[in-house]
């Protein structure tokens, strides 16, 4: 029997499929800190905000994420939105970073961020892009119509 596709509420016309956003982050209470990438889809589903499932790789100054898919959260409790997805790092060294992401093995994105007292994007894909990528919250929500 054929896996049913999650119901959607928005499509949207762009070609952008993903956003990203890195920003630093703090946490007191465990005494962290580093850099988070947290990744969102520009389609909302209807029942569920589905976690995305991201394969990671560090390596000196690249850092790989693979959007595997989408799996159903844990809570019980449904409600529309987009799919998301978390990944931090810890101590971190300032300097260029080379961003890939890959969408299931089928097509890969490019960035060169530079993570200092603030972070910038420097170059990123302009042909075939599927992501689009933010150092700023409040832009990273807003709804791609």
């Amino acid at each position: 029997m054929a896996k049913k596709k999650p119901p959607k509420v928005h499509r949207t016309d762009s070609a952008v499929e993903f956003k990203l956003l890195i920003e630093p982050f703090e946490d007191p209470v465990a005494k962290r800190s580093g850099i988070a990438f947290h990744f969102r889809t520009t389609e909302e589903f209807q029942n569920f905000v589905y976690d995305l499932v991201l394969e990671t790789r560090v390596n000196d100054r690249k850092i790989s994420f693979n959007i595997v898919g989408l799996k159903t959260p844990l809570s019980d409790f449904p409600r529309p939105g987009p799919a998301m997805g978390r990944f931090e790092m810890e101590n971190l060294q300032m300097g260029e970073y080379t961003i890939i992401v890959d969408r299931r093995g089928k097509k890969a994105n490019q960035f060169k961020v530079d993570i200092k007292d603030t972070i910038r994007v420097l170059r990123g894909t302009k042909d075939g892009k599927f992501i689009d990528i933010f150092t700023d919250r409040s832009k990273w929500m807003t709804r791609v119509d």
